[in-house]
């Protein structure tokens, strides 16, 4: 009886002692912000990129570009998930353009068509010029939020000595781009107008079909 309990106290005390090595040899415990983090990491999906030189702020993004006498090309200011470009005609004689990005109306802004705009670009043209009439194919507002297949509508106005003064509107159903959604046309507003001074404008984006005439 005594060997008994003997043999089973000494085969308790060598099973202790392996789980305890066993334990000194484990790998140490995760931190508990590993543990609580979400799966991956994952990094946030990329929005358009920003435009070469353009200046972003707390409420907008900016750049100051040179309008062609041929037409081309001008990047939109990156601001909010918004980018890309927009296809220009021709400006004569060429002048410099500030363009300004926002989502928001901070700027007291005028409200051209029905529910909130989803994207403002401000205009600033340092000088008189004549748009021709025709515009390349291509480019486009860009952004996660914009949905491929849905219609949307470009309302612009400028302001010329103190009178407002209305383009457009014309809507486009939004392709899948890239980075998200992408209206394309946008550019086609800027054709025949005639800036007789310096002026500044803005052009303003809604969702859904608020006219028939197509960009």
């Amino acid at each position: 009886m005594h060997r008994r309990l003997s043999f089973r106290i000494a085969f308790c005390a060598l099973s202790a002692f392996v789980l305890a090595a066993c334990a000194s040899h484990a790998a140490p415990p995760l931190p508990s912000a590993l543990l609580t983090a979400p799966a991956a990491n994952a990094l946030p999906d990329a929005g358009p990129p920003a435009c070469k030189g353009q200046k972003t702020s707390k409420n907008d993004a900016s750049l100051t570009v040179t309008l062609s006498t041929k037409g081309g090309s001008l990047c939109i200011p990156a601001y909010g998930g918004f980018g890309g470009t927009i296809k220009y005609p021709g400006a004569r004689p060429s002048v410099k353009l500030k363009l300004i990005s926002s989502t928001k109306d901070y700027d007291h802004l005028p409200k051209l068509g029905q529910g909130s705009a989803i994207f403002y670009l401000q205009l600033a043209i340092s000088g008189g010029t004549t748009f021709q009439s025709k515009v390349q194919a291509g480019g486009g507002l860009t952004a996660k939020t914009i949905v491929a297949g849905k219609p949307y509508t470009a309302y612009g106005q400028a302001t010329i000595s103190g009178f407002p003064i209305d383009f457009g509107p014309c809507y486009s159903v939004a392709t899948k781009g890239k980075y998200g959604g992408v209206i394309g046309g946008i550019g086609t507003l800027l054709k025949g107008q005639i800036i007789p001074f310096a002026a500044s404008g803005v052009i303003e984006l809604y969702s859904g079909k608020q006219t028939r005439t197509k960009c």
